[in-house]
């Protein structure tokens, strides 16, 4: 029996890993964007600082060998990545 190079569970964690990112980069842009303006809206900076910081826990802490809590990020969040990049 070979050994595969690559597990589903594997590609489907970094395909929940990149969906993740994709939020919290968007979310750094309008953070940068906000902070650009000549009086910058500092509750839509927290907000957006919060979201970072919460999603950001949300990839630190999901588990390559929890198949089950990799596919509730992705039904979550894929929906809302495609969405802010207009897919």
């Amino acid at each position: 029996m070979t050994k595969q190079l690559f597990s589903r569970t594997g590609v489907r964690y970094e395909v929940a890993l990149d969906v993740l990112g994709a939020i919290i980069a968007h979310h750094s842009e309008a953070i940068a964007a906000e902070r650009d303006k000549p009086v910058p809206d500092e509750p839509a900076i927290e907000r957006a600082l919060q979201e970072v910081d919460a999603l950001d826990a949300l990839r630190d802490e999901l588990d390559p060998k929890e198949p089950e809590a990799i596919e509730r990020v992705i039904q979550q969040y894929a929906p809302q990545a495609r969405a802010l990049y207009g897919y």
